[in-house]
This record gives C-alpha cells, structure tokens and sequence, in this order.
C-alpha cells in the first residue's frame, strides 16, 4: 500500500499555494497557507478526492474538468490543466 493509499481517520492538512512561474520550467512554490482538512478516508480513488474537494468547498463543482491532480511523493497537488500551476495539495506525508 502506498504512502497516500493510508488511511488517516481525521482527514489531509488541505495548503492553498501561492506559486511563481519559471517560465518554461514550470512552477515553484513560493508560499503556502493552511485551507483547511479534506475529510475522506484515503486518497486511492482520484474521483472520489475530487468529489470530496469540492463537496466540502475547496473547489467549485466541475473543477475536475479543469484541473489534473498529480503526486509529488508527499502531496496530492491540484494543478490548473491550462498552465499546470499548483492550487492546492493534499499533504500525505513527511
């Protein structure tokens, strides 16, 4: 089982980025702030992640048709599909 597939009983530590453009290289976080905690079991079921976001309000209904969702080995990080700038992660680990 991985790491995000553990089930934790009180949710995921949900951060909002604030992330700066490298150009061509993509993305760095420059700041993160604490939006809350997603309340779901695990992270196994993508849709079900997405569903969960947006039911408790971190995202607006439909967002998944605009975003992608991607594991950097620590967080779930949700990327806006257009420019792959980082939104949020769902943080996992250490």
């Amino acid at each position: 089982m991985e790491a995000r597939e553990t089930p934790q009983a009180d949710g995921y530590k949900v951060l909002s980025i604030d992330a700066w453009t490298d150009g061509e290289d993509g993305w760095t976080w420059n700041q993160w702030f604490d939006a809350g905690t997603l309340n779901i079991d695990n992270l196994d079921d993508l849709d079900k992640v997405w569903e969960a976001m947006e039911g408790q309000g971190f995202l607006k209904p439909g967002s998944k048709l605009l975003g992608l969702l991607e594991d950097d080995g620590h967080n779930l990080v949700v990327h806006d599909k257009e420019d792959y700038r980082p939104i949020f992660a769902i943080v996992y680990g250490d």
